[in-house]
Parts: structure tokens; sequence; C-alpha cells
């Protein structure tokens, strides 16, 4: 490992140290990264000088806050200069938001769309112009977008940008990135797509972590198909591709209806939110209104005892459930957490059968508790993406060295 690589490691350990803390001393950050008082002394500077760290004075603690007492110094990320871009799309409607490197929402938006079926490059023209918008209006705050991160309703390809197939978009074999690349849109740090369900995954597993002990989670959602997305050992469950744990396609009734993806009786074809909605005597509304508020409507008549919505999302439910209960005994999550649509339906959906090992297998006397409505709501994909990749880049700040991109004092 070169001297660089050191450099940037032990960088990396700072940022990373003050985003789980919030704020710490100097004396602090030694303690928690194993570095020397020295050696925290010239990171924090060259932190402090690209604008990535700031000192905050505060009261003594002694003082109990109240301004009284000899002020020390805390550090904190800074970042304000620096934004990440997210934009994620469902069926009909679009998700935009920027954070800045300490996590700072800067931007939160949701706009109606209608989704061109089969023609990514009407989508893409669409993203631009939303995507325009909030670059223009952060350059004009004096913040740099440094990445975009593109959250799709699909599974990508590891490592690239490439959607091998978006069967709700009617879309195969469709470079994103080089979509978006060919309008002009470019970006310092690039572009980077990842699929919506294992970005709402990692959302929604960080919010558990904060309880501390958690290390398996699966999360199911249900707005444009039937995706998911399952933490294993802390990791996202990726596969040799990174295209694993797609439970919409999961066979539930063998010989069953033919799927688009090829294979028959998918758990979309019994489960999926247009099959629900046709069932429920509302494609009329959906194609009138646009996905997301035909499926609230669903829940409204659902909550009203509707006849036919009850019929049809009890039966939905119920092969929803029985996925589940395969799943978990496959992966046994401490954790199932539901979004989309299906974040209302949590209580029917319980209990479900968790199981920590110190049961022995048996359902645990909390399993209800272990069945959780997604805490992030509709943003979880795009807010997940950012968190992961505003994570990264404080693990290996190079990118952003004074040397780079960051301004220097």
């Amino acid at each position: 490992m070169s001297s660089n690589d050191v450099r940037e490691h032990n960088l990396g350990l700072v940022l990373s140290h003050l985003d789980r803390a919030g704020a710490a001393a100097r004396s602090e950050l030694a303690e928690a990264t194993g570095l020397t008082s020295g050696a925290i002394t010239l990171l924090v500077s060259e932190l402090i000088a690209a604008g990535l760290v700031r000192s905050v004075p505060v009261s003594d603690a002694r003082t109990g806050g109240k301004g009284v007492g000899r002020p020390r110094e805390r550090l904190e990320i800074d970042g304000r200069a620096f934004a990440l871009v997210g934009v994620q799309f469902v069926v009909d409607e679009v998700l935009v938001s920027a954070v800045d490197l300490a996590g700072r929402p800067l931007r939160r938006e949701a706009h109606a769309v209608r989704t061109p079926y089969g023609d990514p490059e009407a989508l893409v023209a669409q993203l631009d112009a939303l995507i325009d918008g909030v670059v223009t209006g952060l350059r004009a705050e004096d913040v740099l977008p440094m990445r975009l991160v593109v959250v799709v309703p699909a599974p990508v390809v590891r490592g690239s940008e490439m959607i091998p197939v978006a069967i709700d978009l009617g879309w195969t074999d469709v470079d994103l990135g080089g979509l978006l690349r060919r309008r002009g849109r470019t970006f310092p740090l690039g572009v980077h797509v990842v699929n919506d369900a294992n970005s709402a995954a990692y959302a929604e597993f960080a919010e558990l972590q904060a309880r501390g002990g958690v290390s398996d989670m699966l999360y199911l959602k249900s707005d444009t198909g039937i995706g998911g997305g399952a933490i294993v050992a802390g990791e996202i469950l990726s596969g040799s591709d990174g295209v694993a744990f797609e439970p919409g396609h999961m066979v539930v009734v063998p010989d069953g209806a033919p799927c688009a993806c090829g294979k028959r009786g998918c758990l979309v074809t019994v489960a999926g939110p247009d099959v629900v909605l046709v069932r429920a005597g509302l494609e009329a509304y959906r194609l009138e209104h646009g996905l997301p508020r035909a499926l609230a409507e669903l829940t409204r008549r659902y909550r009203r005892g509707d006849g036919a919505a009850v019929v049809a999302l009890d039966a939905a439910l119920s092969w929803i459930r029985l996925a589940l209960v395969n799943c978990i005994v496959v992966l046994q999550p401490r954790f199932v957490v539901v979004g989309g649509y299906l974040s209302d339906l949590v209580e029917e959906l319980r209990p479900l059968p968790l199981s920590p090992p110190s049961t022995g297998g048996a359902a645990s006397d909390d399993a209800e508790a272990g069945v959780l409505s997604a805490a992030h709501g509709l943003y979880s994909g795009v807010d997940g993406a950012l968190l992961h990749d505003r994570r990264e880049l404080l693990r290996a700040p190079g990118s952003l060295s004074v040397e780079g991109i960051a301004p220097t004092a």
C-alpha cells in the first residue's frame, strides 16, 4: 500500500467516524480511529482546507451547554459546497432528491409523469429536464453537484449502468447512463445506476442498525411490480451478476399464468399491483390518474370495505405472505420491512414466523414487532442510494481531495 493509499484510508476513517458520531473532538477521533494525535491534526487540517470538515465551538460539557465556561472545539462534516443528486422513477412518478456530503437535504420533489412504455429515450428526456432544474438551482447556490444516482425499478448488472430487462417499462438491454451522457448530462463523479428495492433495503437497514444488533433483514415492496432486497450478514444480497432477490418473479403457482419474464406462476401474476387493480375494478382509474394514485385509492376502498377491493387485495396479500414466509425460512431475517403501498397494510401481513436463533426455530414472541412499515416511505429507494454513495465517498475521499475538485485554502 502506497503512502497516498494510507493517507486516503486515514482520511476516510476520520470522515466516516464524524458521519456516524455527528461531531467529535480531536481526542475522540484519535481514540475511535486508533491514529495518533499528530496524525489527526494533519488529517483534520487537510479536510478543513478541502471544505469537507468544519470546526464548531461548543461550551464545555461541565457547564450543561449554557454557554458558561471555556469553549472547546468539536469537528463535524461540512461538505456544504458539494451535492449528490438522486432521481428515482416508478411507473407514472419521478422522485428527485439532493443532499450535501453531510446528508443534509437540499431538494426533495415528487413529479407526476406519464411513463412511456418501451421507449427509454422518451423517459430519459423527462428525467433530464427534471435533473436540469435541480442542477441549475444548486449551482445558483454555489453548490457543485458531484454525482447523479439513478434509481430504477429493474435489475442492474453489477459494475455497469446496464438494465438487462425492465418488464414493467418494456425495456431490454438499456444503457441508462449512456443515454443520459448522450444528452450532455455529465457529473464530476459520474452517473451511478442502481436497483430501487436494493437501495430501499439499504435505507431501511440503516434505520434498524441504529437500534443495534441487526445484521439480517428482508425488504419487500409493491408499486412498480413487486420487488425486494435482502440484507444478509450486513450486506446486500446481490448474487453473481448483481441481480439476485427478485421476489416478484418467485414462482408461487406451478404451471400458473404466463409471466412476462418467461416463467409461469410468478408472484406478480397473482399479486402484482396491475393484477390487483384490475380485479378491484380500478383499471380505468389507473389509466386516468396514474399508478400511485390508483394504489392509494385501492387502499382507501379496502379500508372502507368495498367488496371488489377487499376480495382482490386479500387474495394478493395471501400470496405475498406466502412468498415472505418462504423467504424467511431460507434467509432467517430478524426483521421484515414492507414498502410501496404495502406499507399501509403491514397489520394485514402480521404476524410472520420470524425466528431468531435464540428461539431454536420457533416463532418469536415479538414476531409482530419484527414486521415493519418502511420508515422512508415513498423515498426509500432514492434515500438509500444517496446514503450508500455518500458513505462510499466519505470512506474513500480521494476524488474530493485538495488536489482534485475541492477548494484549497
